[in-house]
């Protein structure tokens, strides 16, 4: 008997096979998805640091307004006589600073927090890629084992292969029928 008219050994080839696919492609798509996963932190990263570069530009921005309306300020002022260095025109310069400085205060704030999001985010991305990577392992490593499995009973059936045929009696029978009765019989009890 020629091995490629042998049905049984056919089957453990295209088993293996198909198993091997299998595992490669579980594989794939663990490497695909931490792939993915870290395209999109890294967006998320790009997007912080813009966030981040945006607010400085704007404090800078405010500053600069705020320097020019205290200079606009102080030379109104000077142009009505009124002395700029004591009273109500300091009052006015100093309320004017705090107003400036709270808008920065507030843009920096809105940084830190959007920045923070994005950050957070690439975290997870970064986490959730990891994760994907270890699932495909481990669905990987079931599929080998389950594929394994089937070729090792397929093997067993083999007439003479030194195997013991599954489902063989004490009496000699070596067909196995998986039909309900005999099915159980095959498994452990539990399994």
């Amino acid at each position: 008997m020629e091995t490629s008219d042998d049905p049984i050994t056919l089957a453990i080839i295209a088993v293996g096979v198909g198993t091997t696919l299998q595992v490669a492609g579980t594989l794939q798509q663990g490497k695909d998805a931490n792939e993915i996963a870290k395209a999109r932190a890294a967006v998320d990263l790009e997007n912080a640091e813009a966030v981040d570069k945006a607010a400085d530009e704007e404090a800078k921005i405010k500053r600069e307004k705020g320097r020019k309306l205290i200079e606009s300020q102080k030379s109104q002022a000077a142009a009505g006589g009124i002395r700029i260095n004591v009273g109500v025109p300091l009052v006015i310069e100093a309320e004017t600073n705090a107003a400036v400085t709270r808008d920065i205060g507030f843009a920096l704030k809105r940084r830190r927090t959007e920045s923070a999001a994005f950050r957070s985010s690439a975290a997870l991305e970064i986490a959730t890629g990891k994760a994907a990577k270890k699932r495909s392992r481990q669905r990987a490593f079931a599929q080998g084992i389950q594929g394994f499995g089937s070729i090792a009973f397929m093997a067993a059936r083999v007439p003479g292969a030194g195997g013991t045929d599954i489902g063989s009696t004490a009496g000699g029978s070596s067909s196995f029928d998986f039909g309900p009765s005999n099915f159980s019989s095959a498994f452990p009890a539990g399994f």
